[in-house]
């Protein structure tokens, strides 16, 4: 399943329709049709569906494309993109991503989504995983101890080369959940 992440501030707009549609540098690996999960404010909100996906340069965006996606106009838009992205020049392309509701969720954190609505302790979780899962490399040996010795997953994926190396660590606890919850040990 694919997920999108948004800002808490927004959940209140996506659950009553306002804010429909989103700006990116990308689409990602989207496309119209595919199903998602959306996350924003650290929670699950819901299933939702890619209603559509076009480009256009930056400056090209309508102040109306840029109320569905929760500003008061274009020109906030732009400052708020620019605000996160330094060098964002008008003439780059950028996707707009028009999405609509399958099915609102809105009362489960996204860790606790990811673990199948279960408090997860992730260290607990790495420490099971190194004892009992038999498939696992060097490698995710190690990931799993930078994990433990570092005490939180945002504090191991900073020793890894900063935040966006996260994914990496989930992904072997992942595979190592699901592989301990077949052999009924969790």
């Amino acid at each position: 399943m694919k997920h999108l992440q948004f800002l808490g501030k927004y959940v209140d707009d996506i659950i009553k329709g306002n804010k429909n549609l989103t700006i990116r540098l990308s689409k990602g690996n989207l496309k119209p049709g595919d199903i998602f999960i959306l996350h924003a404010g650290g929670k699950v909100i819901g299933k939702f569906r890619v209603k559509n996906i076009y480009t256009k340069k930056l400056y090209q965006i309508t102040d109306e494309e840029a109320k569905r996606d929760g500003y008061n106009n274009k020109e906030e838009l732009i400052n708020d993109l620019k605000r996160i992205y330094k060098r964002l020049d008008l003439n780059r392309e950028v996707a707009i991503i028009e999405f609509e509701p399958i099915e609102i969720i809105n009362n489960i954190s996204s860790e606790e989504f990811a673990w199948g609505g279960k408090k997860i302790d992730l260290i607990e979780l790495a420490k099971l995983i190194l004892k009992y899962d038999e498939k696992l490399n060097e490698k995710e040996r190690k990931l799993l101890n930078i994990l433990i010795e570092s005490g939180s997953l945002r504090k191991a994926a900073i020793k890894l080369g900063g935040l966006n190396k996260r994914y990496i660590i989930r992904k072997i606890l992942k595979k190592g959940f699901y592989r301990l919850k077949e052999k009924k040990i969790i």
